[in-house]
């Protein structure tokens, strides 16, 4: 097996070889980054191409020490944000400030009646804004300001986001999984 180190060193060098490789090893993790930040799989694969043609672009300022799978996350990370928000420029729907909610946090625990993909499917059922501040805080591990840097939205905005899509989660799970799940949801005070 190649190391990131090599596979870095030998991208750098232009060998499509590598650069085969570098695509094969890290395409799948990126593709579900890309899958979360879209409604479906044509766009997911736009992104995903998108997404590389940055990382062979960039690969020069790539450090062949470093943490090759995270540099490639934040490329993928990145262009999943700035299409949605070219798009939402050019449907001019780029969302006004909002005021921050006040109410409890939304914690969703792991169960056996709530599964991975179930959950993955309810958030890619958000809306755009929504799903997108839900998969950078909760998923991707970004901060609220972090967050608001990137999006060019308010620390407040984010976070009302983010309570929104909590909150829309929660009343999704409970529906399509009735009474059982509620004891698993906990609301707690910020």
């Amino acid at each position: 097996m190649v190391s990131d180190s090599e596979l870095i060193r030998k991208c750098k060098q232009g060998s499509q070889k590598y650069q085969a490789m570098l695509y094969e090893k890290f395409a799948p993790v990126l593709m579900g980054i890309c899958i979360r930040y879209t409604r479906n799989m044509e766009d997911a694969q736009d992104l995903l191409h998108d997404s590389f043609v940055k990382i062979f672009t960039n690969i020069d300022s790539c450090d062949e020490n470093g943490n090759l799978l995270g540099w490639t996350r934040k490329i993928a990370v990145n262009t999943c944000i700035n299409a949605y928000y070219k798009k939402k420029r050019e449907e001019g729907t780029v969302e006004a400030e909002e005021v921050a909610e006040t109410t409890g946090d939304v914690r969703i625990q792991q169960s056996d009646f709530l599964t991975q993909e179930l959950l993955l499917r309810l958030v890619s059922e958000l809306p755009d804004g929504y799903r997108t501040v839900f998969n950078l805080f909760e998923i991707d591990g970004y901060s609220h300001h972090e967050i608001a840097e990137m999006t060019g939205s308010s620390y407040s905005t984010v976070r009302s986001q983010l309570f929104k899509a909590k909150r829309a989660l929660k009343k999704r799970i409970e529906t399509l999984l009735g009474e059982e799940i509620k004891d698993h949801i906990v609301t707690t005070d910020e």
